[in-house]
C-alpha cells in the first residue's frame, strides 16, 4: 500500500511521525510533500522521513494563492509518479483536491476549527476527516472522533520521555527556573485580520519574564528578533525543544501547537491569541492552560503562574489525570489507517 501525506505545518511532523513510521515498519510506502516554513524540513531531516519539498510558505495573500497553484500542479505530478492507494492531510488543500480529480481516498486530519477559509476549500472533498474529542465542530458522517488531543500523537508518554541531559547543551538544569517564550508571524490564512504585537510589546514581554526571576528564557519565534539580554535569552535546536520544554517553569505562547505541548506536558501554560479552538477548551478544562487575548493579560496571567508555588504541582496532577482519560492518539490513528487502506482502498 501506497499514502501520500501532505504537510503544511511542522507540528505536522510531529503528530504524524510515529503514525507514519509504524506504517513503514509495516511496510507500507509513505511519501511526505512538505513547504519550507520556520523548522519543516529540519525536522523531517531529523526524523529521517521520506519527504519532496514542492513550496515554500507564502508571507502574504497574493504569495499564499500562488503558492496554492503550484501546491496544486506539482502534487498533481508526484500523485501520477507516486500512484498512492491513500493521501493523508492536516488541514492542507492540495492533496483534498487532487485526489477527488484522481479518484483517490482522501483522509484529512483536522484539529484548527477557525481555520475556516481552508475548509471551504478542502472540507467538501475529503473521504474521511478525522478528529479528536475535543475539536467543537460536527461534519457529519464523514467525521471520526478520536478520544484523545493532538499533542498526544508525540508526547504521549508511550512516544515521549524528557531528558534533562539535553539541559546541559544550553547551560540549563533542572534547578534553573526558565521560561519558554513563543512568537509566531501572525502569516498563516487563518491569521489574516489578526493585530500583529510589535517588536517593543513582545521585548517587554520576555523583559518581565526575566524581572520575575526567570534566569533565562527560552525563545522560540518566526520574524522576531530579540537582542537584549542574550546572555539571559536562548534558542534551541528543533529537535531538542520538547525537552527543553519539559523541564520549564512557564510557557507563554502565540501559537496554538506549542501552548497545547507544553499543557500537555504538565508546564503552566498562558495563550496568547484570540482565537478559539476545542482543544484549547479541553486543556482549560482540565486546568492545563490560560487563555489571553492581549499581550498585556499574557504578561500578567503569566507572572501570577511564576509566582504562584503551587501551579506546577496542579498542572502535573492534571497531566496525570488527562492521561489516563484520553487515548495515545498515534496508536489511534495508525488503527484506523490500517483499517482504512485495507478494507477501504
Amino acid at each position: 500500500m501506497k499514502l501520500l501525506v501532505e504537510f503544511s505545518h511542522p507540528a505536522q511532523v510531529h503528530k504524524f511521525k510515529h503514525v507514519l513510521k509504524s506504517l513503514m515498519d509495516k511496510e507500507y510506502q509513505v511519501l511526505i510533500l512538505a513547504r519550507k516554513k520556520d523548522v519543516m524540513i529540519e525536522l523531517l531531516e531529523y526524523f529521517n522521513l521520506p519527504y519532496i519539498c514542492i513550496s515554500r510558505a507564502g508571507m502574504n495573500r497574493m504569495s499564499m494563492a500562488f503558492e496554492l497553484i503550484l501546491r496544486e500542479v506539482r502534487t498533481l505530478w508526484q500523485a501520477l509518479r507516486f500512484k498512492p492507494d491513500c493521501m493523508l492531510s492536516a488541514h492542507s488543500v492540495a492533496i483534498t483536491h487532487i485526489g477527488w480529480l484522481l479518484g483517490i481516498p482522501r483522509v484529512v486530519h483536522d484539529d484548527t476549527e477557525h481555520a475556516s477559509l481552508q475548509q471551504r476549500l478542502y472540507m467538501p472533498f475529503a473521504t474521511h476527516i478525522v478528529t479528536s474529542s475535543a475539536y467543537s465542530k460536527n461534519w457529519g458522517n464523514r467525521q471520526v472522533r478520536i478520544n484523545s488531543i493532538e499533542p498526544l500523537a508525540y508526547l504521549h508518554p508511550d512516544h515521549f520521555s524528557p531528558d534533562p541531559t539535553v539541559l546541559l547543551r544550553y547551560g540549563l538544569d533542572m534547578e534553573i527556573p526558565y521560561a519558554v517564550v513563543r512568537f509566531i508571524a501572525w502569516q498563516a490564512a487563518h491569521d489574516i485580520g489578526y493585530k500583529v504585537d510589535s517588536k517593543e510589546e513582545r521585548g517587554n514581554l520576555i523583559d518581565k519574564v526575566l524581572d520575575a526571576g526567570a534566569e533565562k528564557v527560552v525563545l522560540s519565534c518566526e520574524g522576531f528578533d530579540y537582542r537584549i539580554n542574550q546572555q539571559r535569552v536562548i534558542k534551541v535546536c528543533p529537535e531538542d525543544f520538547h525537552h527543553v520544554l519539559a523541564f520549564s517553569r512557564l510557557c507563554i505562547s502565540e501559537g496554538g501547537s506549542v501552548a497545547n505541548e507544553s499543557a500537555v506536558l504538565g508546564i503552566p501554560t498562558v495563550l496568547v491569541n484570540p482565537q478559539q479552538a476545542g482543544l484549547f477548551n479541553e486543556l482549560e478544562r482540565y486546568g492545563l492552560l490560560v487563555h489571553a487575548l492581549t499581550m498585556d493579560e499574557a504578561i500578567d496571567k503569566g507572572l501570577k503562574l511564576w509566582n504562584d508555588s503551587f501551579a506546577i504541582e496542579r498542572c502535573k496532577q492534571a497531566r496525570k489525570r488527562i492521561l489516563n482519560e484520553k487515548v495515545n492518539m498515534a496508536k489511534a490513528l495508525t488503527e484506523f489507517l490500517i483499517n482504512f487502506l485495507e478494507n477501504k482502498c
